[in-house]
Order: structure tokens, then sequence, then C-alpha cells
């Protein structure tokens, strides 16, 4: 009785074993199908070509097509709130931007937490500003800027592409670190902020470097600095702001992220797989053609970089008047 019984038991469990090889067997590997890629920008710009090079080359690497998604709208919340809300199986990226996590928590009531509602896989590319003029200004220098700014305070205007984004903050970190009052221009994107500078309305403007190189070398704007640790290899002769005043950097980052709980293993892929891109030849210059750097890094880089860029930025905005960012004033003095 006992050595049937034990018979029995065994038989069931290698009857247990093999059902269960057959569930695994059966489980598809990732990725088995498309993957979306949600953009919380718009169509037809450098950043959105960017990603969208991106997700074509992933696509071959990964063996199933990675669609690009504009979301746009609430200034990139719509698209991470879907982005945070999604399955963690790896089927919904999205392509993000710095500013969306190390400034707009600073700056806006976000439905997200945008430190921590995301898995993080990598960045891919990288950009710094130059600091341009109109081509006639009479700024020859940071210097010159700077001592203009000293002897009128808040008459030295600067343009940006919005309340809180990364120009308008490059433009207050300047102000902040050189002890000068800058009035700062917000415009509904950076395009119609150009304009103004190139006519001469506002004084100057933090642009992308890669965008401004051939209005500067076609002679419709001047270049005073740039906001790189190093001088930028595509504007040798233009110097650093940093040499002017120690300390100062400022530029932005382009990653690639998941809804948090994404699994480790699908993590690893992504982030192989995207290194890998950044090793093609041909996107490599299509990026340097954007006027992108490549920047490649594991996760834990990736952290690294929001954490320490996130209480960079929380103490610049912290210092900026209350009307320069109206959420954050109390309700009483936003409506003066």
């Amino acid at each position: 009785m006992t050595r049937t019984l034990a018979g029995k038991l065994v038989l069931l469990s290698l009857l247990t074993a093999g059902l269960h090889s057959v569930g695994t067997a059966a489980e598809p590997a990732w990725p088995s199908k498309p993957i979306r890629m949600l953009i919380p920008l718009a169509a037809g710009g450098a950043t959105d070509q960017a990603a969208r090079t991106m997700a074509a080359e992933l696509s071959k690497i990964l063996g199933q097509q990675v669609v690009a998604e504009n979301v746009t709208g609430a200034s990139g919340a719509i698209a991470l709130q879907r982005l945070a809300n999604a399955d963690p199986d790896g089927y919904t990226l999205g392509a993000t931007a710095n500013s969306l996590h190390t400034v707009a928590p600073h700056t806006s009531s976000l439905p997200y937490d945008a430190m921590r509602d995301f898995s993080l896989i990598g960045t891919y590319a990288s950009f710094e500003y130059a600091l341009v003029t109109a081509a006639d200004s009479p700024f020859t220098s940071v210097a010159d800027l700077l001592d203009r700014a000293r002897q009128s305070p808040g008459l030295v205007t600067y343009g940006s592409s919005g309340v809180g984004t990364g120009n308008h903050l490059a433009g207050a970190l300047l102000g902040q670190l050189a002890g000068v009052e800058f009035n700062a221009i917000p415009y509904r994107g950076g395009s119609p902020a150009m304009v103004d500078v190139l006519a001469g309305r506002t004084d100057f403007m933090f642009d992308v470097l890669g965008a401004s190189v051939p209005l500067i070398k076609g002679g419709k704007s001047k270049a005073l600095g740039t906001s790189g640790k190093e001088r930028s290899r595509a504007l040798p002769d233009v110097p650093t702001i940093a040499e002017t005043v120690p300390d100062y950097e400022s530029g932005g980052w382009f990653a690639l992220i998941g809804p948090r709980g994404l699994p480790d293993e699908i993590i690893d892929k992504l982030n192989g797989a995207l290194n890998q891109v950044l090793q093609t030849p041909d996107y490599r210059q299509r990026l340097a053609d954007m006027g992108y750097d490549i920047l490649a890094g594991s996760p834990a880089d990736l952290s690294e970089r929001m954490a320490s860029e996130y209480k960079k930025w929380g103490e610049v905005v912290d210092k900026l008047p209350c009307p320069s960012i109206p959420e954050r004033c109390p309700s009483d003095s936003a409506s003066k």
C-alpha cells in the first residue's frame, strides 16, 4: 500500500512538472508583438526626429516594430501620465526629456511622481545651449552682457520657450550665479522667441546649440557663449559661459523609460539594445546633424543624473521671484 501510494505521488509529481514545463515553453519571449513608444513632444522637431530615428533602429535590433506616437498636451504631462498608468509588460515605453522630470515637479502640480513612477532604461542623446543675440547686438561677450545687467537691473531681457522650460532656467541660473537680474520673457515655443532675438526686440536667449549653429554661421545671430563644461566642437572659437561665470553649466538630455515595475530582464534587454543603437554610425551621424551628442549609459547612470539635476534645478526655482512661477505663488499674491 505504501509502495503504491509512493508511486502515485511520483507520477503526480512528474505530471505536474511536465505541465509546468509546457506552460513555461508556451509563454512567448519578449517582445512578441509591436511596442508603443510615447513621445510627449510635438511631431516634426529635432527632438521628435531623434526619438523616431531611435525607435526605427530599436525595431531592427528587437525584431518587433517600435511604433512612435506623439501624445502632446500639458507640457508633456499627458503622455507621462498615460505611461505611468500603462501595464509594466514592456509594450509601452516613453521617450522623455530631462526637464519633464527634473524641472517640471518644481514648477507644476503633476498627476504622477516624475522621479518614482517610471522604470529607467537609459539615455540616448544630449545637447548644450548657445547664448545667442542678434548679429548686430551691442553685446560682444558674456562679461559685456553681465556688466549691462549690473548697470541696469531688470532691463536686460531674455526669451525662452516658456515658464519653467530648460532655456528659461538656463537664463535664471546665469543670473543667480553672476548676481545679476534679467527680465525673462516667456514665449509659446523657441521659434517665436528666436524671432524677437534676431529682430533685437529681446536681448538674448539660450537656444539648443545645434539649432543655432546655422544662424550663427550664416551671420544672422551671434553666440556669446556655450553652456557646456568644455568648448563645443561645432563652435570652438566661442568661449564657454563657465570661462566667465565659474561652475555654470546647463543643457538637456533625452532618455527611454517605461512604467514603474518593468521587469529587470526587459530593462536589461532594452538598455543593451539602446546602447547598440548608439554605436550605429548612421544614427550617430543623424544625431550630429540634428545638433545632438550621443549619451549612452545604464539605468543607474540615468537615476544618478536625474537625482542630481532634480536637486540643482529645484534650488534654482526656489530662488526665483514668485511671479516667475505663478503656480508656486500664494493664491493672494498670484492674483495681484
